[in-house]
């Protein structure tokens, strides 16, 4: 354990929403174990509003990834980043924890300057030859909150409780309880049918197929999600439904889909952003997975539901598939039962 205290602490997260969701039990912890410390977080452009006014943090640093060129098969591209490195300097941090695991983040923890830079032991791309402190990680699979709270007791913090703070400004929920306002009819089930990755997305057809099963069976009014580059799939849905639920996607930035979410009595998703945020502001969680594994990256806490086939091919962690045949084992029944047990275990 390392026992000492620091006063200019930088966590370096940034990205994905689900991961940056993830480490906010750490941020907490880390907050109460060093209650007078500066805490810094380092994310990217876009994201940030997810961590923008937690009362844990004293500042927020923008990765900005187009200042430099971006990151291709070679590697990363420093143009741009000597300056951002000399402002990171002139900060003065004195313990940079490096929770993204990549070289990228490893080279920015190294060149940070600072005396005691910390992150896995088992990190990715070679990450952890720029850390001077490494903190080893169990031979056995757990989630990604656990994992990154490893670190916070290796800091000697108490990680007993688990506090997933979204601060959701006034303005925010306002707009949520206008969209909610549109609905007359209960329980709402919010449905979010993109993803990330093509492997994680459960078919369209099948999404149309539920939306109309939900409206007809449960008398439950369905709302579809997504962000403005979910349109599209989005839209594909609606127009293969007879019902044609209510659709605010591309209608909702991260905090405002946070404030709905949290007016909601469910969501049925992918492996996704979305599914993080609805756990993470307490709403029970229908999630259909196939490549990824539920144990690392599933909603967080009691009273989800994941659904996955018995293939033996689950799990491949594959972005890519010709046969995505893990994701069409999971029917509309499988999914229907999962949420009407949610429902008859609210009661």
């Amino acid at each position: 354990m390392l026992k000492k205290d620091f006063n200019n602490i930088l966590i370096i997260k940034p990205s994905s929403i689900g991961d940056v969701i993830h480490a906010l039990p750490f941020l907490k912890t880390i907050r109460g174990r060093y209650p007078e410390a500066a805490i810094s977080w380092l994310i990217n452009r876009g994201i940030d509003e997810i961590i923008r006014d937690n009362p844990n943090l004293d500042e927020v640093i923008l990765f900005e990834r187009k200042r430099w060129g971006g990151f291709d098969d070679i590697g990363y591209k420093f143009k741009g980043l000597a300056e951002f490195i000399r402002e990171l300097r002139h900060k003065r941090f004195d313990l940079v924890i490096d929770l993204q695991g990549l070289f990228r983040s490893g080279i920015i923890t190294y060149l940070s300057g600072a005396d005691y830079r910390i992150g896995f032991a088992n990190a990715r791309e070679f990450s952890p030859i720029f850390y001077n402190y490494k903190v080893s990680h169990p031979p056995i699979e757990m989630h990604a909150v656990d994992r990154y709270l490893l670190i916070a007791k290796e800091l000697g913090a108490d990680i007993s409780k688990k506090d997933f703070k979204i601060i959701i400004p006034e303005k925010e929920k306002k707009y949520a309880s206008s969209l909610i306002s549109m609905i007359k009819k209960r329980p709402l089930i919010a449905i979010n049918p993109s993803a990330r990755w093509e492997t994680k997305m459960w078919p369209l057809k099948k999404y149309a197929e539920l939306v109309d099963t939900i409206a007809a069976k449960l008398k439950a009014q369905p709302v579809l999600i997504g962000s403005k580059e979910d349109e599209v799939r989005v839209n594909e849905v609606v127009s293969m439904t007879r019902s044609k639920p209510l659709n605010l996607s591309g209608k909702t930035s991260l905090l405002q889909l946070s404030a709905f979410l949290k007016k909601t009595d469910l969501l049925i998703t992918n492996d996704s952003a979305p599914m993080h945020i609805a756990a993470a502001v307490g709403k029970p969680v229908v999630a259909i997975f196939g490549p990824t594994r539920p144990v690392r990256t599933g909603p967080y806490g009691n009273g989800h539901v994941v659904l996955q086939s018995d293939l033996p091919c689950v799990n491949c962690l594959k972005k890519r598939c010709n046969d995505l045949k893990c994701m069409e084992a999971v029917t509309v029944d499988d999914v229907l039962t999962a949420v009407k047990g949610i429902f008859k275990n609210k009661k």
